[in-house]
């Protein structure tokens, strides 16, 4: 598995340009997917000066690869979408299952109209973003997951010592 790791000033050239690749689009809302999409959602919100900005939490990946048999909603949203244009901001479209439950329970809450961005796509992804910046096949390493990721890699790495004995 190859991994590329983003440092702070990347996130914010990639937000930059996700920033205008909306072009004259201007949400009511925008909504990031906790914990990938916490931090994009908030620099964007900071530069589209919307601070209209909600969340909610779904949980799917476990590990670095590994994921869980489906997404799971595990802390909704508190706010009212109904009738509203909402942006629905996470880090990747790795898989893609993530982002299609997340546009499926924007939907059901009564959004007028989602459309959704995250910084980069993965060409395996079964959604396709609205918006994203950049395509890779890499695992991405986020500044904001730096020790976690190193915990889960350093877990495998004592998994794999102890399975080669």
């Amino acid at each position: 598995m190859r991994f590329i790791y983003p440092k702070w000033d990347d996130i914010e050239k990639l937000c930059d340009k996700l920033v205008h690749k909306f072009g004259s689009y201007r949400p009511d809302v925008l909504i990031g997917i906790s914990r990938g999409g916490l931090v994009p959602v908030r620099i964007l919100s900071d530069m589209m000066a919307n601070k209209n900005v909600a969340i909610f939490r779904m949980e799917f990946y476990t590990g670095v690869g590994k994921t869980k048999k489906k997404p799971e909603i595990t802390q909704p949203l508190t706010i009212d979408i109904k009738d509203k244009t909402v942006l629905l901001v996470d880090d990747v479209a790795d898989s893609g299952r993530s982002l299609t439950v997340a546009k499926e329970y924007i939907e059901r809450l009564g959004a007028k109209e989602v459309k959704i961005a995250t910084l980069h796509f993965k060409p395996k992804s079964s959604f396709r973003p609205d918006y994203f910046v950049e395509q890779i096949d890499a695992w991405i390493i986020y500044p904001w997951e730096v020790r976690e990721a190193k915990r889960q890699l350093k877990k495998l790495a004592d998994m794999s010592k102890d399975f080669s004995r």
